[in-house]
């Protein structure tokens, strides 16, 4: 074992794994930082789409309700027109059967005029 040559270690050659021990170390640092800002960008971008999809659903809900205002006067509107239809035409029927007597000639059966046999009922209408 004596007659071995002694090899000294090159200093350079050392200093060199000490410094790629360095960057190594730094590497994986940012890699692992990249991984984490990658992580909370993703988050952000989340956050961002349901924030755009919450203004765009608040500003669609408050042009509806600004549109169901005037829908609902001309609702108002139209059951109040709506009821007073029928309540002209509950005495309009009051008053057509008040004045409607039993007549044996409006009984709405008439003879058929073209075949001649047989009876075609007929329907009166009150005469405005």
């Amino acid at each position: 074992m004596k007659n071995r040559p002694h090899f000294r270690p090159n200093p350079y050659y050392e200093d060199l794994e000490r410094m790629e021990e360095a960057v190594m170390s730094i590497l994986h640092n940012l890699e692992m930082e990249n991984t984490e800002i990658h992580e909370n960008n993703h988050k952000l971008k989340r956050e961002i789409t349901f924030s755009r999809n919450l203004l765009s659903q608040l500003l669609m809900e408050n042009t509806c309700r600004k549109k169901l205002v005037p829908l609902k006067q001309e609702s108002k509107e139209v059951h109040l027109d709506c009821a007073l239809n029928q309540k002209y035409l509950v005495d309009f029927n009051k008053k057509d059967k008040d004045q409607q007597r039993p007549d044996p000639a409006s009984s709405g059966l008439r003879k058929c005029k073209r075949a001649g046999i047989g009876h075609t009922p007929v329907r009166e209408l009150p005469e405005e």
